[in-house]
């Protein structure tokens, strides 16, 4: 259990409204509560919910998690990575590297999430408007067999959050409710008015009967999700590295 210390929230609330140039009236018409309010709860007096207090970060243009600690909760490297994949050197967009792909399911926003370090997208293969849109395209570390041999374990995987529009053929992060709301990386191979059927790429048959693949192909009826407003897709896999070679001149490269 995490328990809050009141007062230390308070001081950062303090300084980021200073920060920002905000009286304490002006935070609490933010917010939408009184400055008698926000007077307790800068000074500890007030057991603050939490999510008042996401409404307080919101008002100041922060993160939730920066008025609960005190401490970076951000470990990614401050430079971007020199990476070349096999292509002409260009320009790199850098993209925030995260643990897994579950935090791309419900309950977790992006924005919120410390990631694990930022990793270079070539601009080239940048989707066509994109003008380094907060989070749209995020980076995972892969695991398991499933996908061989387009996807290997341990790959990295770049993910368009925006391209949503399902495609026969395509690779996206699904959304599992049968499966506690898991989501996995699997090719969309069938699409019909009232389900998708998706399926790894891995054909071997000893490969199928493991945990990885032994419920795929795998059925998601569309009217569940329709219930509950929410969409399988999470967004559609962009580029796949799949092993980087150490060359003598120390530059890295995708292939």
């Amino acid at each position: 259990m995490y328990i809050m210390n009141l007062k230390d929230v308070g001081t950062r609330i303090r300084h980021y409204r200073a920060q920002k140039g905000l009286s304490q009236s002006e935070l609490a018409n933010r917010v939408n509560i009184g400055q008698s309010a926000i007077y307790k709860i800068e000074n500890g007096f007030s057991n603050t919910s939490i999510s008042k207090l996401i409404d307080i970060a919101k008002a100041l243009g922060i993160s939730t998690y920066e008025l609960l600690s005190e401490k970076p909760l951000v470990p990614y490297k401050s430079t971007k990575p020199k990476l070349e994949f096999n292509q002409p050197k260009g320009d790199f967009e850098g993209i925030k590297l995260f643990e897994d792909t579950i935090s791309l399911g419900p309950g977790h926003e992006i924005n919120e999430l410390p990631p694990k370090d930022y990793i270079p997208l070539s601009k080239k293969l940048l989707p066509k408007g994109y003008k380094s849109d907060p989070d749209r395209i995020v980076a995972f570390e892969t695991e398991g067999i499933s996908m061989k041999p387009t996807i290997n374990d341990g790959s990295i995987i770049w993910i368009d959050r925006m391209d949503v529009i399902p495609k026969e053929g395509e690779i996206y992060a699904f959304l599992l409710k049968d499966l506690s709301n898991s989501v996995t990386i699997k090719r969309l191979t069938k699409i019909d008015r009232h389900f998708f059927i998706i399926d790894g790429d891995n054909k071997n048959l000893e490969d199928r009967k493991s945990e990885d693949l032994k419920d795929f192909p795998m059925v998601l009826n569309l009217k569940e999700y329709e219930e509950e407003d929410i969409s399988p897709v999470c967004g559609r896999v962009i580029w796949i590295l799949n092993r980087m070679i150490e060359k003598k001149n120390k530059k890295l490269m995708g292939v």
